[in-house]
Protein backbone atom coordinates (compact mmCIF):
# COMPACT_ATOMS: atom_id res chain seq x y z
CA UNK A 1 0.00 0.00 0.00
CA UNK A 2 1.22 3.50 -0.81
CA UNK A 3 0.23 6.76 0.82
CA UNK A 4 1.19 9.93 -1.04
CA UNK A 5 -0.13 13.46 -1.20
CA UNK A 6 -1.74 14.18 -4.55
CA UNK A 7 -1.52 17.60 -6.20
CA UNK A 8 -4.77 19.56 -5.84
CA UNK A 9 -5.31 19.70 -9.60
CA UNK A 10 -5.47 15.88 -9.83
CA UNK A 11 -8.71 15.69 -7.81
CA UNK A 12 -11.94 17.21 -9.10
CA UNK A 13 -15.24 17.42 -7.23
CA UNK A 14 -18.50 18.36 -8.92
CA UNK A 15 -20.33 21.30 -7.25
CA UNK A 16 -23.03 18.99 -5.80
CA UNK A 17 -20.33 16.68 -4.42
CA UNK A 18 -21.84 13.65 -6.14
CA UNK A 19 -18.94 13.03 -8.57
CA UNK A 20 -15.27 12.86 -7.58
CA UNK A 21 -12.47 12.08 -10.03
CA UNK A 22 -8.80 11.37 -9.31
CA UNK A 23 -6.47 11.41 -12.34
CA UNK A 24 -2.73 10.92 -11.70
CA UNK A 25 0.11 9.77 -13.92
CA UNK A 26 3.49 8.29 -12.98
CA UNK A 27 3.32 9.14 -9.28
CA UNK A 28 6.57 8.15 -7.58
CA UNK A 29 6.06 5.63 -4.77
CA UNK A 30 8.27 3.16 -2.89
CA UNK A 31 7.42 -0.53 -2.56
CA UNK A 32 8.60 -1.55 0.90
CA UNK A 33 9.13 -5.30 1.04
CA UNK A 34 10.61 -7.62 3.63
CA UNK A 35 14.36 -8.33 3.46
CA UNK A 36 16.24 -9.03 1.35
CA UNK A 37 14.24 -7.04 -1.26
CA UNK A 38 13.83 -3.88 0.83
CA UNK A 39 12.64 -0.65 -0.76
CA UNK A 40 12.02 -0.51 -4.51
CA UNK A 41 11.17 2.73 -6.34
CA UNK A 42 8.05 2.48 -8.50
CA UNK A 43 5.46 4.61 -10.30
CA UNK A 44 1.67 4.30 -10.34
CA UNK A 45 -1.02 5.87 -12.47
CA UNK A 46 -4.77 5.81 -12.01
CA UNK A 47 -7.94 7.42 -13.21
CA UNK A 48 -10.81 6.76 -10.80
CA UNK A 49 -14.33 8.21 -10.72
CA UNK A 50 -16.87 7.86 -7.90
CA UNK A 51 -20.52 8.74 -8.61
CA UNK A 52 -23.08 9.03 -5.84
CA UNK A 53 -26.85 9.30 -6.08
CA UNK A 54 -29.87 8.99 -3.86
CA UNK A 55 -30.66 10.69 -0.59
CA UNK A 56 -28.04 11.22 2.06
CA UNK A 57 -27.39 8.60 4.71
CA UNK A 58 -26.39 10.13 8.07
CA UNK A 59 -24.03 8.11 10.26
CA UNK A 60 -23.19 9.01 13.84
CA UNK A 61 -21.24 7.08 16.44
CA UNK A 62 -20.13 8.01 19.95
CA UNK A 63 -16.86 6.08 20.22
CA UNK A 64 -14.74 6.71 18.33
CA UNK A 65 -16.15 10.14 17.58
CA UNK A 66 -17.46 9.98 14.02
CA UNK A 67 -20.17 11.55 11.89
CA UNK A 68 -20.76 11.28 8.19
CA UNK A 69 -23.17 12.05 5.38
CA UNK A 70 -22.91 9.58 2.50
CA UNK A 71 -24.82 9.04 -0.73
CA UNK A 72 -27.08 6.00 -0.52
CA UNK A 73 -25.89 4.58 -3.85
CA UNK A 74 -22.31 4.97 -5.06
CA UNK A 75 -20.36 3.30 -7.83
CA UNK A 76 -16.71 3.59 -8.77
CA UNK A 77 -14.86 2.89 -12.01
CA UNK A 78 -11.26 3.32 -13.00
CA UNK A 79 -8.04 2.28 -14.64
CA UNK A 80 -4.80 1.46 -12.87
CA UNK A 81 -1.17 0.82 -13.79
CA UNK A 82 2.15 0.50 -12.03
CA UNK A 83 5.77 -0.10 -12.89
CA UNK A 84 9.09 -0.79 -11.22
CA UNK A 85 12.42 -2.03 -12.48
CA UNK A 86 11.66 -5.16 -14.51
CA UNK A 87 7.92 -5.37 -13.76
CA UNK A 88 4.72 -3.58 -14.70
CA UNK A 89 0.96 -4.09 -14.73
CA UNK A 90 -2.05 -2.31 -16.19
CA UNK A 91 -5.80 -2.77 -16.01
CA UNK A 92 -7.85 -2.99 -19.20
CA UNK A 93 -8.14 0.59 -20.52
CA UNK A 94 -11.27 -0.19 -22.55
CA UNK A 95 -13.20 -2.16 -19.93
CA UNK A 96 -12.60 -0.04 -16.85
CA UNK A 97 -12.54 -1.78 -13.47
CA UNK A 98 -15.88 -1.49 -11.63
CA UNK A 99 -16.49 -1.56 -7.90
CA UNK A 100 -18.49 -4.11 -5.97
CA UNK A 101 -18.62 -1.62 -3.08
CA UNK A 102 -18.00 2.14 -2.93
CA UNK A 103 -18.68 5.03 -0.53
CA UNK A 104 -18.86 8.75 -1.32
CA UNK A 105 -19.61 11.47 1.18
CA UNK A 106 -18.16 13.64 3.90
CA UNK A 107 -17.06 12.70 7.39
CA UNK A 108 -15.76 14.23 10.58
CA UNK A 109 -13.79 12.31 13.18
CA UNK A 110 -11.38 12.60 16.08
CA UNK A 111 -10.29 16.11 16.98
CA UNK A 112 -12.09 17.59 13.97
CA UNK A 113 -15.36 15.96 15.04
CA UNK A 114 -15.12 17.39 18.55
CA UNK A 115 -14.46 20.90 17.23
CA UNK A 116 -17.30 20.70 14.71
CA UNK A 117 -19.90 19.61 17.28
CA UNK A 118 -19.22 22.31 19.88
CA UNK A 119 -21.81 25.01 20.51
CA UNK A 120 -20.65 28.12 18.63
CA UNK A 121 -21.90 30.38 21.45
CA UNK A 122 -20.62 28.66 24.60
CA UNK A 123 -18.15 26.01 23.37
CA UNK A 124 -20.03 23.14 25.04
CA UNK A 125 -20.16 19.77 23.23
Amino acid sequence: MWTVRLPDDTVTVEPRGNVVTVDVHDVAVVDDRPAPAGETPATVSLQMTWKGRGGGRHLRAGAPAFAGLFFRHTRARGTFSGAEDGFGFASDAVKRARSTFAELGTEQNGLFFALATRCPRCGAP
